[in-house]
């Protein structure tokens, strides 16, 4: 049984080999991502140099904010991520580049099926897609569920679930970083298994037509929120997390990537 789960080497090699480094950039830097699949994001972001050359600009940008996020161009699993008050756009400016914070996004407003499990955070899809044969398929999906903070990822304490690739439907109990288990959402009550998640045909959709646009990542794990207009993209991953994506499934999914 053991070798049917895949481990961190196995995951590696499988990146390695399905994936052109060359082209991988477009998905560490999240300025070049927001830009290459502008119309994927459903929302306004800007892209602020970190040397002060486009302050004037981002001013500008920000004049019409009253919230906004605020992250590190190349940071991963939420790190960093800052939701800032703006009201003084020249201190946002200032804070933004004190902390290396190069991404500024306006907020997302959440389907309201999604708040019903947690509303204070974006409850975001993991949905993994593998190109083969010039045909896009899906190796699986999580969805990830903020608890207690503003950000869902489970580095940041959020709880994650495995989604049913062919329903949208919830089919497991939630998961913690270090492995718990919850049936139901610790601060809203809901219950996690059978949550139907909006929109899911359109969330598919919106993945299999984004991994057609830069076909030599053969393999990307897409971060998608729900909103009421539908679904949108927060950011790919080349190498997405082997725990968020078989963990929940509580068996291995080595089959999937072998070739």
């Amino acid at each position: 049984e053991r070798k049917s789960y895949v481990t961190g080497k196995k995951l590696n090699d499988f990146f390695d080999k399905v994936n052109n480094k060359d082209k991988t950039d477009i998905f560490i830097d999240k300025n070049k991502f927001a830009q290459f699949f502008s119309d994927y994001l459903g929302r306004k972001t800007f892209a602020l140099d970190l040397d002060g050359k486009n302050i004037d600009e981002a001013k500008k940008w920000l004049s019409s904010m009253d919230v906004v996020f605020a992250k590190p161009s190349k940071g991963a699993e939420g790190k960093g991520v800052t939701r800032l008050f703006v009201n003084d756009v020249e201190s946002t400016i200032q804070y933004c580049l004190d902390n290396k914070l190069g991404t500024i996004e306006e907020p997302i407003v959440q389907h309201p099926d999604m708040n019903i499990l947690y509303p204070d955070a974006i409850n975001t899809v993991r949905l993994i897609t593998f190109i083969k044969n010039n045909e896009v398929n899906l190796l699986g999906a999580t969805l990830r569920i903020g608890n207690g903070g503003y950000v869902d990822n489970a580095g940041s304490g959020g709880i994650f679930a495995s989604i049913d690739i062919n329903t949208g439907e919830l089919d497991s109990v939630a998961f913690d970083k270090v492995g718990n288990k919850l049936n139901k959402h610790p601060i809203t009550g809901t219950k996690i298994e059978g949550f139907q998640i909006p929109l899911w045909s359109d969330v598919i959709g919106l993945c299999k037509k984004a991994a057609l646009e830069i076909p030599d990542v053969r393999t990307v794990g897409w971060d998608v929120a729900l909103t009421a207009k539908g679904p949108i993209l927060i950011e790919g991953n080349d190498r997405w997390s082997r725990a968020v994506w078989q963990l929940p499934k509580q068996k291995g999914l080595y089959h999937l990537i072998k070739e």
